[in-house]
């Protein structure tokens, strides 16, 4: 518990100077997310270890990404025939009408976990990735396989880290510029973040969500989140 309190008043402070980004951004709660945390973090867990608490930990994002689709009222007979006025996601009553969108490589690991509670969902590939030879670690674009008709969809974006966020914008651009996606219809889900990534994306895409599991404290000289993680993408499919 006292480890989950310093835990929780370090994510506080980083919030806090995140007050611009706040209004689209959703940050996971749950106890579980800490010790889930502590596994995929630690150097010496193994690529099997990481994939199993990485996947769980996706889960729990993929529910809550999902929650912030669009719902419509639905009402149901309990088995005590009483009525019960709830709701349902999109991705219940239309599945087909929701495209999930990788980052490749390492958003084909979330894209799963949002394809084992939506079997139905349509399925895009964006191929950028980060020049890691240079200084700036600008994203680089090569290629891209997206549904017929995505611009009329509503898009789940899948990355698990959002670091400078070069990535994620070079998605988003093509996403909104060039299949003329509505900014409101998409959720971007990540497990991982930093302040410097986060205002980048809301900076210029100030209508979408984000949803993300942990928001850590920044950026090092590198360009990695600090204390971070690692790679992701090397980490869960053992190319480190």
């Amino acid at each position: 518990d006292k480890q989950n309190k310093q835990d929780n008043s370090k994510m506080a402070s980083t919030r806090n100077d995140l007050r611009d980004v706040q209004p689209i951004l959703t940050v996971l709660q749950s106890k579980a997310i800490g010790n889930l945390f502590t596994k995929i973090r630690d150097k010496e867990t193994t690529s099997v270890e990481f994939v199993s608490y990485s996947k769980r930990l996706m889960r729990l994002l993929a529910e809550e990404a999902i929650a912030h689709l669009p719902t419509t009222p639905h009402t149901v007979t309990t088995p005590t025939s009483s009525p019960y006025h709830g709701h349902l996601s999109i991705t219940d009553t239309d599945p087909s009408s929701v495209c999930a969108v990788s980052i490749i490589r390492a958003g084909d690991s979330l894209l799963e976990s949002v394809r084992e509670i939506v079997p139905g969902v349509r399925v895009g590939k964006l191929w950028i990735q980060r020049n890691e030879s240079s200084e700036r670690k600008e994203a680089v674009h090569s290629c891209t396989k997206l549904p017929k008709g995505v611009g009329d969809m509503d898009v789940l974006l899948c990355d698990p880290m959002l670091a400078t966020g070069g990535s994620s914008i070079a998605a988003l651009r093509i996403l909104v510029e060039e299949y003329n996606v509505d900014q409101k219809r998409i959720v971007f889900a990540n497990v991982i973040s930093c302040p410097e990534g986060l205002e980048a994306v809301s900076k210029e895409f100030p209508e979408i969500k984000i949803v993300t599991c942990w928001v850590d404290e920044e950026l090092n000289e590198d360009k990695y989140i600090v204390p971070g993680l690692g790679d992701y993408g090397d980490r869960f499919f053992n190319t480190v």
